[in-house]
């Protein structure tokens, strides 16, 4: 049973690590896509581009946090994966809400 529980949590923390390699990545490449619209002076674009990739790139992110808590040890850590989820899941939703509204303009 002890081996089973070990090997679960092995995949589960590869699996975070991927995650928010991704998410970062994500983000990295959509700064760049967002400096490559600013020098062509396309600024909504750019403005644009940036949103859609913290927003993807904080999906990710938000999935490995979920996946922290399935191998938390005891409620303090439980409880900060939840604060952390909270904070990356209204960052989400308030860049989510800007980017629509910046779209319907």
């Amino acid at each position: 049973m002890d081996a089973i529980e070990n090997g679960f949590e092995h995949v589960v923390r590869f699996a975070v690590i991927g995650l928010e390699a991704i998410g970062a990545v994500l983000i990295l490449l959509f700064a760049v896509r967002s400096v490559i619209a600013v020098c062509k002076r396309n600024l909504k674009g750019s403005r644009h581009e940036m949103t859609k990739g913290i927003t993807t790139g904080l999906s990710f992110m938000l999935g490995s946090e979920v996946l922290k808590t399935l191998i938390a040890p005891d409620w303090t850590d439980i409880g900060m994966t939840c604060a952390i989820l909270l904070m990356r899941a209204g960052i989400t939703v308030l860049v989510h809400w800007e980017n629509t509204h910046e779209t319907d303009e």
